[in-house]
């Protein structure tokens, strides 16, 4: 085996590597997007589009605050964000097209050379019981961390 064949076997792997990452992303049984540091939807997967019941035009590209119902749950999600920190289980409740929708988040930032990029989003649907559950939750945890 000679140079060229190593290079090439590289290659293809390289391409199946991404290849496979893409459909596992835009696949995935959990909704997923990232969001630009202004509050821009930069990409979608299918299953949050689905959850959602919008098309890839009427959601990516637009501000989140278009699909967010509760103001500052929004302004909780993005402060985090915008200060580098990542959650986990943060209940919303969200504009879908037909109907509110309640979404569990798990958030990180994409930085790269310490400039914030985009969000890395994962959103499970939940019920309105588990989402009123959720929420009383989430505000035991802020007042434990005051005390």
């Amino acid at each position: 085996m000679n140079i060229l064949d190593i290079e090439k076997i590289i290659k293809v792997a390289k391409q199946v590597l991404i290849e496979n990452s893409l459909d596992f992303i835009e696949n995935a049984n959990i909704g997923i997007h990232t969001v630009s540091p202004e509050g821009i939807i930069q990409y979608a997967n299918e299953h949050e589009l689905s959850v959602l019941g919008y098309t890839k035009e009427e959601y990516v590209g637009h501000h989140v605050s278009e699909f967010q119902f509760d103001r500052s749950c929004l302004d909780q999600m993005m402060t985090k964000l915008a200060n580098l920190e990542s959650f986990s289980n943060f209940p919303a409740m969200v504009k879908g097209k037909h109907k509110i929708k309640y979404i569990l988040y798990t958030s990180s930032v994409y930085i790269n050379d310490g400039e914030f990029i985009h969000t890395r989003c994962f959103g499970n649907e939940i019920s309105q019981n588990v989402y009123h559950v959720c929420r009383e939750e989430y505000k035991k945890s802020l007042l434990n961390k005051l005390y």
